[in-house]
Order: C-alpha cells, then sequence, then structure tokens
C-alpha cells in the first residue's frame, strides 16, 4: 500500500512513518511547509497515486493561537486545501490531525481551524480528534507533560485532561486506514485525570495554580465507542505508568540501600464523559470566502472579536 504521511518529522508523524515503514507501506514523507504548502504543484508526480494520505502537519499550540492568529489559518487551513482537494479529485483516503478542541470549537483560534478543517475535507476521510497525545521521549517541548518531566513547567491549572501514549495513536490510525469510518473520531482513552494529579505524580505538585485561562475548556474527555467498535483499545494508562516507573525506580534504590519504603498513594482517574456522535458536512469547501470571514489577526484583535465579532461562527454554524 503506498501511503503519505505530512509532518513525517513531527512527534507523531514520526512514529506513524516509522509505523507503517515497519509494515511494509511504501511511504513517502514531506515535512517543510514550502512542500506542503507547494503540495498541488508536484501532486502529479505521484502516480500511481496514494492508496492513503495521512496529513499530520499542523500548528497545535492554543496559547500561540491566541498570540498569532493568522500565522495558524494560514498554515492549519490554506496550506491544508491542496492536499483535501488533492484526495477529492482522486478518490483517495484521507486521515487528518483534528483535535480534542474541535468539541469547543469557538473558544480559540486553534480549535476555530481544526473545525475549518472538518469542514473542508472530502467524503473520503476522517479528522482525527487528537487528545492529550505524550511520551516519555520525543514531544514537542511546549507539551505539558514534557514540561512537568523536565522541570519547566511555570504552573499548574485545575483542567482535566485525556492523556493519550503516542503508541495507541499510532494503532488508532492504523486501525482506521483500513475502514469506512469517516467524518471524524475521538482519539483519546475515554478516562480524564486532573492537571494537579498529574503533577503530584511527577513531582511537581508544588508549582502554582493558575486560574484564569482564556480559550482552554476545564474538561476534555474522549468517547471511545466508535474507535472501539472499530476493535481498538488503549494500552498505556498515564497515571499507572508513572506509578510503575516510580515503583521500579525505588525497588533499584531499595537494592542499592539508598532508600526506605514510602507511604503509597490511591491514584485514580476521572470518569468517562459520554458524548453524542455526529457526522459533518462532506460537500466540497473552499476557503475563500471563509478567509474574508477570519477577523483575527492579533491578540487583541482575538480578544476583542471573541466578545463582539460572531460572523465567522455564524457562518460555520452553518456548514456543519
Amino acid at each position: 500500500m503506498k501511503a503519505l504521511v505530512t509532518g513525517y518529522k513531527g512527534f507523531i508523524g514520526s512514529h506513524v512513518y516509522s509505523h507503517l515503514v515497519g509494515l511494509g507501506f511504501d511511504v513517502t514523507g514531506i515535512d517543510f511547509p514550502i512542500d506542503i504548502g507547494n503540495f498541488a504543484e508536484y501532486s502529479d508526480l505521484y502516480n500511481p497515486k496514494f492508496d492513503v494520505v495521512i496529513h499530520l502537519a499542523a500548528f497545535a499550540a492554543l496559547r500561540d493561537s491566541i498570540e498569532n492568529p493568522n500565522k495558524f489559518w494560514e498554515n492549519n487551513v490554506e496550506k491544508s486545501q491542496p492536499i483535501f482537494d488533492y484526495c477529492r479529485e482522486n478518490n483517495v483516503r484521507l486521515l487528518y490531525a483534528s483535535s480534542a478542541g474541535a468539541h469547543g470549537w469557538w473558544q480559540n483560534p486553534y480549535a476555530i481551524t481544526k473545525k475549518v478543517n472538518e469542514v473542508q475535507a472530502p467524503p473520503n476521510s476522517v479528522g482525527m480528534r487528537f487528545f492529550n497525545v505524550w511520551a516519555e521521549e520525543g514531544s514537542r517541548n511546549d507539551m505539558l507533560y514534557r514540561m512537568l518531566q523536565e522541570g519547566t513547567a511555570k504552573y499548574l491549572t485545575r483542567h482535566r485532561r485525556d492523556w493519550i501514549h503516542v503508541d495507541d495513536v499510532v494503532s488508532a490510525i492504523g486501525h482506521l486506514i483500513p475502514s469506512t469510518h469517516t467524518g471524524y473520531i475521538d482519539i483519546g482513552t475515554g478516562e480524564e485525570t486532573s492537571v494537579l494529579e498529574l503533577a503530584e505524580a511527577m513531582g511537581m505538585g508544588h508549582l502554582p495554580i493558575k486560574e484564569d485561562t482564556p480559550g482552554e475548556p476545564d474538561s476534555l474527555c474522549a468517547d471511545t465507542r466508535e474507535l472501539r467498535n472499530l476493535g481498538w483499545f488503549p494500552t498505556i494508562n498515564i497515571m499507572d505508568h508513572l506509578q510503575t516507573n516510580e515503583s521500579s525506580k525505588l525497588a533499584a534504590s531499595f537494592q542499592e540501600g539508598t532508600e526506605t519504603p514510602p507511604q503509597t498513594t490511591s491514584l485514580t482517574t476521572g470518569k468517562k464523559k459520554k458524548k453524542p456522535l455526529k457526522k459533518v458536512s462532506t460537500k466540497p469547501f473552499s476557503t475563500k470566502g471563509f478567509r474574508l470571514l477570519w477577523p483575527y489577526r492579533n491578540r487583541e484583535q482575538w480578544q476583542y472579536n471573541t466578545k463582539s465579532n460572531h460572523n465567522l461562527l455564524n457562518y460555520l454554524q452553518q456548514k456543519i
């Protein structure tokens, strides 16, 4: 099977690329923004056409999107359009990175670009709504797990999140490639853990708590029913992983005679949240008219328009 992976040098993309190569796929990877932005100019070179395109190249930092909203529109929406058009015109299976933030897509510029992707996507496609993806190594330096791991986090929040290991994400993508599922799908574990619980388990519970976090939802938890119907199940629980790692470190310390057994603490995860399943429109979509409604060019305009400008949101509501 012939596959294209965009963003193949990124955190998730590099794992997906390696996995598909290991399975014997004929994989092409593109990563640089200029290649993705100019995709339409050389897509004719791909003959025979790809059997599947996995589009993972995108900006994904929510807080950065509030500071630089226009950058996110140009990269996540406009540069995705040629790839979506190629898949539509050639009836190529497309799996693309959406986000858990699309559940509350009106809350920040990043989430809006992901919802626009879901509207502009071709019929034979799946928007993969990634929740909080983590790994011990290789993640972006702005991801919370890595910041807690490296001690660079400045504060904590009271947010609750669904933490899914990158290996489980790769497994989910492997189940989606041959499936007939279209629209969008949550990719998470179906369990949520608070940032405070996670920080405490990683020895960072002393950090101050920030109460005001504009654009960030309080709670996000995946509805995994559709993925489980495809035969997929998560295999790595973040709190179990941390507890196991800590136990291994302590066992090694005990053997060396440098530590005494500590008191154990019960760590629990939150309850699964159920969300209604919903399909998105698969009609062809153009960004030209949409761009005229994108009023956000900087942080000040975003803060203003979240309160007073509803043109873009109303347009999206009509498309969904």
